[in-house]
């Protein structure tokens, strides 16, 4: 298993944790919206997607000539590392396998930082001494996949500033930011366009030459609930490096549809939706670590809308066998067996789900012969 949702080859699947996705599901003005435009698939897409980048630019603070479009997450990171011409990549781990997918794709060579278990796979200053080594490009989550806790605001300044004074690229994903009450503050496209975010920044940035190799990545599939559309976003200070990136990508990368179910998400009715599933997260995602830990789980630090823990019993199959699926960790690099990743969904969805662990983890530690 490369990734989560790996639905398709397993036992029927009724209940899937192993994707992180808003536990709202799609709002429904998307799907209304997507029904309604059915009519129009005759049509070829906007290739520039017009339309879908203002309504992003009211929605991230960001201009549009600062934004690009791609068909999810993964095709723009794999078109930067190939636009950027990054002939060395520094990846932290563990870290979502497709930073090492783009890696592997434009053949670079791919340099580690590696998290530690004993710190909770937090990033400390220790980076910057493999960030010295003056890589092309550095990859950095945040929060981060799997384990999903933030990068400290002020590290990650002093990390875009020192790529700028010696010529290396930042991509900063922050497709899981968005279930942050706190988005807004801690950002990194607050550093591509100061202006629009001038009375919310927690600290202004030393050197605004600090915003011209930094590149920030978002999409709609958590926040939206929608990874079957495939639509992400990359932004940039400089809409010539984005240019150069864009032609790294097919013509007419982001379809009719999913244009549409942007345009509609982005609509300011669902702002209530995205409060609602924030909310939603905070309260759940405590309610289930704390469950976590009392059945003798370790559950690291995390802001996202998953969790991340270690357990001592095998849970993968028992779960599968009862049509629960999570994601079994070990094959990130810097995991081990025992290391497993579970959505924060609806409370009775979660519940479902606590009362089998429990069950399992009973039965594994009851003597043999009761």
């Amino acid at each position: 298993m490369l990734h989560g949702g790996e639905i398709y080859n397993s036992a029927e699947v009724r209940y899937d944790f192993s994707v992180n996705i808003n536990p709202l599901g799609i709002p429904e003005g998307v799907l209304t919206r997507l029904r309604d435009s059915l009519p129009l698939l005759k049509q070829y897409p906007d290739r520039d997607c017009t339309e879908l980048r203002q309504a992003l630019e009211k929605f991230t603070g960001v201009p549009m000539g600062q934004i690009l479009c791609g068909n999810g997450a993964s095709e723009l990171i794999e078109a930067a590392a190939r636009g950027l011409g990054a002939r060395s990549i520094l990846l932290t781990a563990p870290s979502f396998s497709g930073y090492l997918h783009a890696a592997k794709a434009c053949g670079a060579q791919v340099r580690y930082h590696i998290l530690k278990r004993e710190e909770d796979f937090a990033l400390t200053d220790r980076y910057l001494d493999d960030l010295a080594e003056g890589p092309d490009l550095a990859i950095l989550c945040s929060p981060s996949n799997p384990v999903g806790n933030l990068i400290d605001s002020r590290l990650l300044v002093r990390i875009a500033d020192i790529c700028q004074r010696q010529g290396t690229w930042l991509l900063v994903d922050e497709c899981f930011l968005g279930f942050l009450q706190d988005e807004k503050q801690l950002t990194m496209r607050r550093l591509l366009s100061p202006e629009a975010f001038l009375e919310r920044e927690p600290e202004k940035p030393a050197d605004d030459r600090i915003k011209q190799r930094l590149l920030v990545l978002d999409a709609f599939t958590k926040r939206f609930a929608m990874p079957g559309i495939r639509l992400g976003y990359l932004m940039a200070a400089d809409s010539s490096v984005l240019e150069t990136i864009h032609k790294q990508q097919a013509e007419w990368s982001v379809s009719l549809p999913a244009q549409i179910a942007g345009i509609a998400a982005l609509e300011p009715e669902n702002e209530e939706y995205l409060e609602k599933a924030r909310s939603l997260v905070a309260q759940e995602r405590e309610r289930m670590a704390a469950a976590l830990r009392s059945m003798g789980c370790r559950v690291f630090p995390g802001e996202a809308n998953y969790i991340f823990f270690s357990c001592g019993t095998e849970l993968y199959l028992p779960l599968l066998s009862r049509g629960i699926l999570i994601r079994k960790c070990d094959n990130y690099k810097g995991l081990q067996e025992g290391d497993y990743r579970a959505a924060v969904l609806l409370p009775e969805e979660n519940d479902i789900l606590l009362q089998a662990m429990t069950e399992i983890l009973q039965a594994a530690t009851k003597p043999v012969g009761d």
